[in-house]
Order: structure tokens, then sequence, then C-alpha cells
């Protein structure tokens, strides 16, 4: 509404501008003097009116803007529960969904096989999806499966064709040896495959020292990096993973082990080394030896593709897994086995856990 009614005060000034005129022609008149007085009082009462309209009008817009507010007020309340309520929507159809989705994978596995080992873990290491796990976070020993950890360190550091002069304190090391001998030179890609598929202490020595200086530099370095992985219930003295003649004993857990062996598998040297069912080591003299892979699950599974065994009284038997089939890959982490079972339990889980 474009129309705009006089101020009272411009309409009483015209008003009373055009009576006074007229009073002043005919102020001698009583007849027109009364009816002019008659005429002031209809013009006062219609700048009342006047008056009176206008505050209607401004009560009027007044009233507009606030219902115009109210009803944007209200708009972005019903915008706002209409997002609240399609996110609740949404949300129920991933439960569905995922519930449905669990129920099929449930359905295509089939019940979780009974192991005997003591702790154990099974993961998805795309989505960290724990598909299994008994006593997961239990502290204890876990053997020779401590060289994933000694051999991410050395693929890390890089340099694999550089060569290695082996040292006296490198061949001072309990069982199980390769038989190092002093002045022998391999380079780190011979050392670190023959570890990984032997499990040869010595050689784990002879690449500590070759990485950090000695066993204890080492052994600070994988605790280190231990922590960078976030792990905090995982302790190492040594780069084999044999019990500690002097200091506190090495430890992890099946969780952490499991996102030790997640690091390295995500590295191809290691891939590729894990896998081999055999590997030849030719020495300096050029004689070789035919190192048959400790993980026995590569010979009797076409889809498991690594990783390491290990054992000491205290870890028993242990086995970390991985397998790969039909896109999907896991890892399987068995500590404190018997040796019967360590192999069986391993490579019932993994086909298990590959079957969805």
């Amino acid at each position: 509404m474009n129309f705009r009614f006089p101020t009272l005060l411009s309409a009483r000034r015209i008003l009373l501008a055009g009576l006074c005129s007229a009073a002043f022609t005919s102020c001698d008149d009583p007849k027109r003097a009364q009816e002019l007085q008659w005429r002031e009082e209809e013009v006062e009462a219609k700048i009342a009116s006047i008056s009176k309209r206008e505050g209607e009008i401004s009560a009027e817009r007044r009233r507009i803007e606030q219902d115009k507010a109210d009803i944007a007020a209200r708009e972005t309340a019903v915008a706002q529960l209409k997002a609240q309520l399609e996110k609740q929507l949404a949300d129920e159809i991933e439960k569905t969904k995922k519930v449905r989705r669990e129920i099929e994978i449930k359905n295509l596995r089939g019940p979780i096989p009974q192991i005997t080992a003591g702790r154990c873990i099974v993961i998805d290491p795309e989505t960290n999806d724990i598909l299994f796990e008994k006593n997961p976070d239990l502290r204890g020993a876990i053997a020779s499966t401590t060289k994933i950890m000694t051999g991410l360190l050395v693929v890390e550091n890089g340099d694999l064709d550089k060569v290695v002069t082996i040292e006296l304190s490198d061949t001072q090391c309990a069982p199980v040896r390769i038989g190092l001998k002093v002045g022998e030179t391999y380079t780190r890609r011979q050392l670190l495959t023959a570890m990984m598929v032997k499990s040869s202490n010595d050689i784990a020595q002879a690449l500590a020292r070759d990485n950090a200086g000695s066993v204890a530099a080492f052994s600070a370095k994988m605790n280190e990096r231990a922590k960078a992985l976030g792990l905090e219930n995982t302790f190492f003295v040594n780069p084999h993973g044999l019990p500690s003649t002097t200091d506190q004993d090495p430890f992890s857990t099946a969780r952490e082990l499991a996102v030790i062996a997640k690091a390295a598998d995500q590295l191809p040297d290691i891939r590729k080394i894990v896998k081999m069912q055999s590997y030849k080591f030719t020495r300096p003299d050029g004689k070789s030896i035919d190192l048959a892979n400790t993980n026995r699950v590569l010979r009797s599974a076409s889809y498991c593709d690594g990783m390491k065994t290990g054992f000491t009284e205290a870890a028993g038997y242990c086995l970390v897994a991985t397998g790969e089939r039909n896109g999907r890959r896991r890892i399987v982490v068995i500590l404190n086995d018997s040796h019967d079972a360590v192999w069986k339990d391993a490579q019932t889980l993994l086909d298990w856990a590959l079957k969805a």
C-alpha cells in the first residue's frame, strides 16, 4: 500500500489556514463566525479521525511484519524438522541395511570356527572391522612374529640392495640360526628374505645392527615405531622375539600385533617376500641353501599369502596369516596355540573370514 495520509500537523495547518483566511473576510458576521467554528470543529474531528486511522495503519503494518516473522520462523522450524526426519530416516535405512548385511554375512560364513589358541583376532585391513577375537588385549610374548616389526623397519629404511658385512655380534644369538660367518657380505634384501621365510635369529640381529648400530638401538626404534602406530600394550627388547636375558621380557597383544601386520602388509617388498613358499639363500662362496617357509598354511591354502610364524615356551605356537579371495583381504593373528592346532586354527579362520 503506497498511499500515505497527510500527517496530523500538516492537515491541521492546511485546514486552519483556510479557516483563518475565511475568518478575516467575515469576522463581523456572527452567523458566518458560527459556521466557521462549526467547520473548525469538523476539521478537528477529521484530523482526529485521520490520526486514529494512521495509528490503525501503523498497528496493521506491525501486525503484518510480525506475521511475516512468525511465518519465516515456522518455515525455518519446518525445514529443520524435515532435515531431522530425513536424517533419522536415512540412519534407520542404514541400520537396516547393516543388519541385513550382517545377517547375509553370517549366513555366508556360517558359524565361527572353534579354535584352541589362547589369543586371537581376525581383521579386515581395509575397514579395520574386527571379524572375530579371543582375548585380543591380553598381553604376552609373541615370539618370532616380532620379526614383522623388524621387517617393517628395514623396508621403511630403504636401500634394500645395500651390502651388509656380517660382524661377530650378529652371530652371537640363540637358535634358530642360519649360520652367518664374520666377514660375509649380503644385501639387505637377501637377509630380509631369509629372515621372513626361515625366521633366522642371527639374520634378525644383523639387520638390526645394520639399521641402528646395535640391537639395543634398534629395539628403541621398534618401540618408537610402535608408539607411532598408536600401540600402548607392545614392548620390544630385541629384533627376533626371544625372551630377554637381562631386561623385561617383550610383549604385545593380538590386537596390536594385527596393527603391525597391517602396516607391514601395505609394503610391496614385504608382501612379495612373505608369500614365497621357499627361498634359495646363496652364500658368498656360491653355495646355496633351500629355505622352506615356516608358514605351512602357504602350502595348504591357495588363498594364503603370508605372513610370519613364531614359537617360544611363553608365546606357544604363533602365526600371523594373511590371505585374499574375491577382492577381500583378511589378517589372522594366532597366539598361544599348540603345534598341531596353530595351522588348522589359522587356516580355518582365514577361510571363514574370506567367505564374505
